[in-house]
């Protein structure tokens, strides 16, 4: 359902009043001494556990709908964060009401939606939408089509620096990569993802000429997503950010829309071929990089869609710098405002919740950290050297997408991004004794977090899932890609009460709650984590703003030596 504006004003004007209290007013920070109605600092107490929950109870109400991207209750929500950011005194420099929008492309299938046809020796074999292989609705045009000789290329990886060039020696012009989903094993966990990810992968064969891509399913895909399960997805639009002239953000120039070929048809594509794909996925078993060569097969792809425009905004606010010389750099601190909407699935109705996806950890509470982070700035009565931009973004349920925008369309110069600091999911289920700070390896960040977790009770622990790669997966990567040491935090697994099992209380979490409807504003959210996480990530910004020199990436760091330079 719709909702009026004058409807969202009037329900956001209620919860800011009760947030407010009356002690939430604009207040001009002052850069070396503070008026009289202004306190020095903030309270011996610190963060407010009552003012996160309020942000956490509104933002995580069935109201909101699930905050998906581009909806109504999305924008309620926006509404909210720029209300605060304005009782606040944040600047908007986005314009007059803290927004930036983001336009957006929805793709849905549309006509025969997918096809997929092998030209053999033996004559055509067209496979099955769902069955044989997964596609998506393109976002780059409403119609496509493409045609080629199919050529084997291995992981599809060039990486010279360790050894691998699965290109080497064979022709791409005008044909259609044929390409193994992963990564070989030799490869580093968060190297390997970046090689392994969709975005390299089709950047690499477009560079060498490649129309179209096919992805093969493999046995380690398998077993860690079944083929079933992702064709469970298929009737889910496709989406991007869309750039001034109309082209999808993260399309790549000649390259068709891709598939996922599941193996029993793939071994089609190698009948008559050098090597058949059960002898791959042997040499796969053993460790190898299998490499590449033609394939006696053409195939032709095309697919259907239609395209819808959305407009779904990240949500600024600014605070300025106080040092003449420093105030130009800018500390960008992020966290999400979208979740994943209402589910259709039953799952969230079994254990006796709704279908509304709340998102309450997911992220309405790092939001409302973010909200404490910046309300502890500037009820300090002194601005930070540097200025710091407090950013709500958009669809990063949908790919990173509004993290992705804003990084590439910042309000202020790209070059003085100088550091992100981002939130997502901070996982507050216990009071903790270690946070986590992905990314802490790569840049001069990981210092800074230590030192500020030390000076609030707590310690700085290493990443205890680098399989997971997390350090590519969240918004704070978009600022990577951008050249922008960052760092993502989340509570440590070290509980202050010993009879919690901080590892197993996170799995669990993540089993029963995570993108489920369950994930709501109850017992489940600890409110004194909340504080010493609010604590905590004020402590490292304040450290990243006031320090002489800006954060810098570590000497020989792959990342930053990889998107540094441009």
């Amino acid at each position: 359902m719709k909702i009026s504006a004058l409807a969202s004003g009037l329900v956001i004007a209620s919860a800011l009043l009760a947030a407010c209290n009356g002690d939430l007013q604009p207040q001009s920070l002052q850069p070396q001494s503070q008026t009289a109605s202004q306190p020095s600092m903030p309270s011996q107490s610190g963060a407010d556990s009552a003012r996160m929950k309020q942000d956490v109870e509104f933002l995580s109400a069935d109201a909101l709908a699930g905050r998906q991207t581009g909806s109504a209750g999305y924008q309620q929500a926006a509404d909210y964060v720029a209300a605060r950011f304005k009782t606040l005194g944040l600047q908007s420099i986005t314009g007059d009401d803290y927004f930036q929008p983001v336009p957006f492309r929805e793709a849905s299938w549309a006509g025969e939606r997918a096809s997929l046809v092998l030209h053999g020796r033996d004559g055509d074999v067209r496979l099955k939408l769902g069955e044989d292989f997964i596609a998506g609705p393109p976002t780059t045009a409403e119609q496509t089509a493409v045609s080629g000789e199919l050529v084997f290329v291995g992981y599809g990886i060039e990486a010279p620096e360790f050894g691998l060039d699965d290109y080497a020696g064979l022709d791409l012009k005008g044909k259609i990569a044929v390409i193994l989903d992963g990564r070989p094993p030799q490869l580093p966990n968060e190297v390997g993802a970046h090689y392994a990810s969709g975005r390299t992968k089709r950047e690499t064969a477009a560079a060498h000429g490649a129309v179209g891509y096919v992805t093969l399913n493999t046995p380690a895909r398998e077993a860690r997503r079944p083929f079933a399960r992702s064709a469970e997805h298929l009737a889910e639009p496709g989406f991007d950010w869309l750039r001034a002239d109309g082209v999808p953000g993260n399309a790549v120039a000649g390259m068709h829309p891709g598939a996922v070929l599941d193996m029993p048809a793939a071994k089609k594509l190698f009948a008559g071929a050098p090597k058949d794909l059960d002898a791959i996925f042997a040499e796969l078993e053993k460790g190898e990089t299998p490499k590449g060569f033609a394939l006696p097969a053409r195939a032709s792809l095309a697919s259907q869609s239609s395209h819808k425009k959305i407009l779904s905004p990240n949500v600024v606010g600014l605070l300025p710098g106080s040092d003449p010389k420093l105030k130009d750099e800018y500390v960008v601190f992020s966290a999400h405002l979208d979740h994943i909407g209402a589910s259709a699935a039953a799952h969230g109705e079994e254990s006796g919740h709704d279908k509304v996806n709340n998102g309450a950890q997911d992220n309405a509470a790092g939001i409302a950290v973010m909200l404490e982070v910046a309300r502890l700035f500037t009820e300090s009565g002194r601005a930070p050297r540097r200025s710091i931009l407090f950013v709500a973004v958009t669809a990063e349920e949908e790919g990173l997408l509004g993290s992705d925008y804003f990084a590439q369309h910042p309000p202020v110069a790209g070059k003085s991004m100088v550091a992100n600091i981002n939130l997502d999911m901070p996982m507050l289920l216990y009071p903790f004794q270690d946070v986590i700070a992905f990314g802490a390896e790569h840049s001069s960040l990981g210092e800074t977090a230590a030192h500020a977790a030390q000076k609030t009770g707590l310690k700085l622990s290493p990443d205890p899932m680098p399989e997971q790669v997390i350090f590519v997966r969240s918004d704070h990567y978009s600022f990577v890609r951008q050249g922008v040491p960052s760092i993502y935090l989340i509570t440590g697994r070290e509980a202050v009460d010993p009879k919690i099992n901080g590892t197993e209380a996170q799995v669990e979490f993540l089993k029963s709650r995570y993108h489920r409807p369950s994930d709501e504003a109850d017992e489940q959210i600890s409110y004194v984590a909340a504080k010493q996480f609010a604590d905590v990530n004020f402590a490292i910004a304040r450290e990243v703003a006031n320090s002489e020199k800006k954060p810098s990436w570590n000497a020989g760091d792959f990342f930053g030596d990889l998107y540094s330079a441009q």
